[in-house]
């Protein structure tokens, strides 16, 4: 039986419009990493710390990687992105996995 993992809001999250919310999952044990909000029609390849809604971990505290709280494996290493400056972590391919969540009804 898996152990519950503890949801945590990120204080820096906001909504951005016309975007929709991602759940991000490990590849190998198949546990909950984030919930992301996802802009444009692009691949996922890096997430932006203000766009991550909730995480496994505390995304407050600004780790310097990301990784699994089940099994340790590596998801992703935080950079700077170039042209704009922003805090983001960039996503190791074949370690996640990543679910397209349906909008409330009334949000």
């Amino acid at each position: 039986m898996r152990e519950a993992i503890m949801r945590i809001k990120n204080s820096k999250a906001r909504k951005i419009r016309s975007s929709y919310i991602l759940e991000v999952s490990c590849a190998h044990c198949k546990g909950f990493i984030a919930t992301y909000q996802k802009v444009g029609a692009g691949g996922l390849v890096k997430m932006y710390n203000e766009r991550i809604i909730e995480g496994a971990i505390d995304f407050s505290q600004s780790p310097g990687a990301i990784f699994c709280p089940g099994c340790g494996e590596r998801i992703a290493t935080k950079y700077t992105t170039k042209p704009d400056r922003q805090e983001a972590y960039r996503l190791v391919p074949s370690a996640f996995n990543k679910r397209r969540i349906a909008p409330k009804k009334g949000s």
